[in-house]
């Protein structure tokens, strides 16, 4: 299992971004999850509804985690687009 923490930039995720995440997770084979671990809270990436469900605020730490043959790609490619959200 590949992981990485992130901190969240804005409040939630918005529907754009979102369906970015959620587009950009189903091309990988590896099962993707963010964990919300203050709520005990896991979502599946691939999922738009689970995403936007999460509800994180600005400044919350999120965990990204990726099982499968390509997670560690996965993981590298999806860190980068939670580092551009704006």
């Amino acid at each position: 299992m590949t992981t990485k923490e992130i901190i969240m930039r804005q409040n939630g995720f918005h529907v754009l971004f979102a369906k970015k995440l959620t587009t950009a997770a189903a091309s990988f084979e590896s099962e993707i999850r963010i964990v919300w671990q203050a709520k005990n809270v896991i979502s599946d990436a691939k999922s738009i509804l689970g995403v936007m469900a999460l509800d994180v605020t600005k400044g919350t730490p999120v965990t990204l985690t990726a099982e499968g043959p390509d997670e560690e790609r996965a993981v590298e490619e999806l860190a980068v687009l939670f580092d551009h959200y704006e």
